[in-house]
């Protein structure tokens, strides 16, 4: 656009009496954009808006129909093809209303004469170029209306709209956009005491003082509205758009975000400063002058109640809605005093260019703000032009702000707002002139993250701290569908939305970024994890590579931040992790029974959680879903000695032993047993009872019997269990004649198999037994452990816990109490 305009009416000329009068008249003013005029359906929607809920006398303005100013922008750059296309689409508009189409698209036809003949001239009258759509949408709006019956007048603007524009600019004059209104009053009051008469004007066109067409820049349309109503003093104006008004977030970020009933004027000017796309800064001026009431509704809606907007606010200190603006870069000027610093802002504004989070920092004389990366290239050229020389410290920024009456007041909201920020990596936070707002830059991959927090955070449930899962497997599986299936459940009981940050196994992880903030979304593109191929969601990837631990790597920003790592893997290197992702600052969950059966790496790993006052939950690890941990620590805190400890500790083998009778193969048993995952991945880790003494040593440290000697058998010959896997089920036939011996060696002694274990304080032991059929461990269900506690005070009666021990349901549920018990203890 040739020249940019910037409204500042405050300074009423002439007959002020004249324009109390017109209030009397009761005026309201209705505004449609282009997108709710750019089909001959829109069109008629408008129009059924208009005779229903407008009056005559009411100023309707319009934008230019869909994109057809984008289309006159390449008219006039001398695009001459653009033309044609222009043609066509009036034509079919015109084809489908019912307008006198022959009449209309005779006068478009001698427009785009016109519009020709300009484009030849040097330089180019952009502005008058553009005007044309405008002029075309309100001469379509008003034939159309008198098809409804109704009488309208279209009505060019830039003959009653008197601006001054920029080359006239006095920088010593603050009026540097002085509006000329009392022609219009005057023009139109012999119109306004027509009973039937309803005036379509143009929006986004003026004129200046020596008569020259000149446009608005973006937003034009909305501010002529605003202006318009403030002229006339209208009683309220309605900007009709395709959304239905303000929302508590982004909708189309925030699927869950809310629609805001009412804005106060202050908060409206809030978020206007913020860049929002709804409501422009420059649109919110008029209103805050005059102080009329107005609204923003959908014209796309059968029923839109859209935000009313109103000089009181409806409440106080509550945050109303969370903006954010993304890509944006810090611009720095250094050396540069206060008075030139408000200089060089005031020139950034006036050539349309938005900038946010100003600082002027007297005692380094130096200002910093930040300006979208579109209009980096425009703003350094106008602080060079200054003689000034700007730096661009960096980019890739989002600024994310709270708006709401009066919420810099409220120490509740302060601290929530500062308190959810310490998760996240955090640029700046910037509190603005006005108390309305609290602003934070982020870089962009964490914005959307951040933007999801803090919406629910302050409109929905506070969010759990961000939840790292380790092991897509048969557990990581069951776990995660345990979330999606009670999500609901599990956020009332715990008042906090659970936060699934990351999902991961050996091969692949999925990390939570733009497209990718609510746990259903990661669950449903890790169930197709044999996929080799990455997945993208606005060409950023999702499932990226693991096999070297990379989320580690992708987890950076989040050291020293709660966080919670959830391990339901059976590896020994992610074990190994455990110190990492202590030092860190990490919580941990472990059904991994590796760290915590090693006494010495896990007294230095509760060392160091200790000392960051972090949590290390490893109740599965021993018992999967039963409390034995717990129980023993319980007894332990009410001052009770642990004497003895003995039981089946494998749902595994539990299963396998309580099933073998002679008449199936053991190994037809083992590998039913492994497809319902009662074993490890490799069911040697059960049969030669590593699975079961790692349990033994988790439990002998949490009962004091660290200097137990151990006596350990495995369930099946040592000979029988070296090579590899492949090598284990080739072999099977020896297995079974192994077990077959064992089962008439017990049967001729009237007895069963139970792989039983025994802790004392002096020895822990584990050995497969023949026992009689009345023994307390011979009849367990299928699956169960069973867990014998003699202490001082269950000497001569044994506390007794008993409850399936194997399957990823109870694995995966034990988990779960886990994380819930966690998640309660640092809210």
């Amino acid at each position: 656009m040739a020249e940019k305009v910037q409204i500042k009416a405050e300074t009423y000329s002439e007959d002020i009496s004249l324009s109390r009068n017109y209030k009397n008249l009761g005026i309201n003013v209705h505004k449609f954009g282009g997108s709710s005029l750019a089909t001959s359906k829109q069109l008629e929607k408008v129009c059924d808006i208009i005779v229903n809920q407008t009056r005559p006398g009411d100023i309707i303005v319009v934008s230019a129909n869909g994109d057809v100013t984008d289309r006159l922008i390449s008219v006039a750059h001398g695009r001459h093809h653009s033309i044609p296309e222009l043609v066509e689409y009036f034509k079919q508009l015109a084809s489908e209303l019912p307008i006198d189409s022959d009449s209309f698209l005779k006068q478009l036809s001698k427009d785009f004469e016109v519009i020709k003949e300009l484009s030849q001239q040097i330089p180019v009258p952009t502005d008058s170029i553009l005007a044309f759509g405008e002029k075309w949408s309100a001469r379509l709006i008003s034939e159309l209306l008198l098809g409804y019956q109704c009488n309208a007048q279209a009505v060019d603007a830039s003959h009653y709209l008197k601006l001054t524009s920029l080359h006239e600019y006095n920088q010593f004059d603050e009026q540097f956009a002085e509006v000329n209104f009392s022609s219009l009053y005057e023009s139109f009051l012999d119109h306004l005491d027509c009973n039937n008469t309803r005036f379509v004007f143009t929006g986004f066109i003026a004129s200046d003082n020596n008569g020259r067409l000149i446009t608005l820049g973006r937003n034009g349309s909305d501010y002529s509205a605003t202006a318009i109503a403030q002229l006339v003093q209208a009683n309220s104006v309605t900007i009709w758009t395709d959304v239905d008004g303000i929302f508590t977030a982004d909708p189309n970020i925030v699927s869950n975000a809310q629609r805001v009933e009412h804005l106060s004027l202050c908060e409206a000017q809030a978020i206007s400063e913020l860049g929002a796309n709804v409501l422009h800064q420059k649109t919110v001026t008029p209103l805050l002058t005059y102080k009329t009431s107005a609204s923003i509704k959908s014209s796309f809606l059968n029923s839109s109640v859209g935000t009313e907007i109103t000089q009181h606010p409806t409440s106080f200190g509550q945050v109303k809605t969370i903006a954010a603006k993304q890509a944006l870069v810090r611009i720095v000027i250094n050396n540069i005093n206060e008075l030139s610093a408000r200089t060089v802002q005031q020139k950034i504004l006036l050539n349309q260019t938005a900038s946010y989070a100003s600082n002027f920092d007297r005692t380094l004389d130096r200002l910093t703000f930040y300006v979208a990366e579109s209009d980096r290239f425009n703003c350094i050229s106008i602080i060079q032009a200054a003689q000034f020389y700007p730096i661009v410290e960096k980019n890739n920024l989002s600024l994310i702000s709270l708006v709401g009456q009066g919420i810099r007041q409220n120490h509740k909201v302060i601290s929530k707002f500062i308190e959810r920020l310490e998760r996240y990596s955090i640029e700046e936070i910037h509190y603005p002139a006005n108390a309305h707002t609290l602003c934070v830059l982020i870089e962009d991959e964490q914005a959307i993250t951040l933007l999801h927090d803090l919406h629910d955070t302050f409109f929905e449930r506070e969010p759990s701290i961000p939840i790292v899962v380790l092991g897509y497997g048969n557990i990581g599986k069951q776990f995660l569908r345990i979330l999606k299936d009670n999500k609901s459940e599990i956020e009332s009981s715990l008042n906090q939305s659970l936060s699934l940050l990351a999902v991961a196994n050996s091969r692949h992880y999925v990390l939570s970024k733009n497209c990718l903030t609510r746990h259903e979304d990661t669950i449903e593109l890790l169930e197709d994890d044999n996929n080799t191929e990455s997945r993208s969601c606005d060409n950023k990837p999702l499932i990226e590579s693991n096999l070297n631990n990379q989320l580690l790597k992708a987890l950076n920003s989040y050291s020293n931040k709660e966080l919670v790592v959830i391990d339901l893997t059976a590896s020994e290197e992610i074990a190994n992790l455990y110190t990492e992702f202590a030092n860190s600052g990490w919580h941990i969950i472990s059904a991994n029974k590796i760290a915590a059966s090693d006494h010495k790496l896990a007294s230095h790993i509760e060392r160091i959680q200790s000392q960051k006052n972090r949590k290390w939950f490893k109740n599965t690890t021993a018992g999967a879903g039963i409390p034995i941990q717990s129980s023993i620590k319980k007894l332990k805190e009410a001052g009770d000695t642990i004497l003895s400890i003995s039981g089946i500790f494998s749902g595994s083998l539990s299963w396998l032993f309580g099933q073998f009778d002679g008449q199936k193969a053991f190994s037809e048993l083992l590998l039913e047993a492994k497809n319902n995952a009662f074993t490890e991945p490799d069911p040697r880790e059960d049969l030669s009872g590593n699975d079961v003494i790692r349990k033994i040593r988790i439990l002998a440290r949490e009962a004091g019997f660290l200097n137990a000697r151990e006596s350990f058998e495995p369930a099946l010959s040592d000979s029988l269990l070296q090579g590899d896997l492949p090598q284990f089920w080739d072999n099977l036939t020896a297995v079974d004649k192994y077990y077959a011996e064992l089962y008439q060696q017990a049967k001729s002694q009237g007895g069963l198999l139970r792989y039983i274990a025994t802790l004392t304080k002096q020895e822990l032991t584990l050995k497969l037994e023949v026992i009689q059929p009345e023994h307390p461990f011979a009849n367990l269900n299928p699956c169960d452990n069973v867990f014998a506690i003699r202490s001082e005070w269950y000497k001569d009666n044994p506390l007794i816990l008993q409850g399936p021990g194997a399957g990823r349901e109870v694995t995966a549920a034990g988990v779960l109490n886990d994380l819930c018990d966690l998640l309660r203890s640092v809210a």
